[in-house]
């Protein structure tokens, strides 16, 4: 799944949060974008409800620096 960033600046701070779980296979793909696949037994809705939860708990944890991000598929 694709994933957006709003701000390039957080991109490497997105990798390294994603690429910190063993089951997550990331590979960046423009200086705002990052393919995401999570290895498992995950269909799509599975996969894309668990990417969305890590995804708003990364939010969550840098909420004063105002990071965004987005699933685009």
């Amino acid at each position: 799944m694709r994933i957006r960033v709003a701000s390039a600046d957080m991109l490497e701070e997105l990798l390294e949060f994603l690429r910190s779980e063993p089951d997550a296979v990331v590979q960046t793909i423009a200086e705002d974008e990052v393919e995401v696949s999570l290895l498992g037994s995950y269909d799509t809705g599975a996969m894309r409800m668990e990417l969305y939860l890590r995804l708003r708990a990364w939010e969550a944890a840098r909420k004063a620096s105002g990071a965004v991000v987005e699933i685009v598929d």
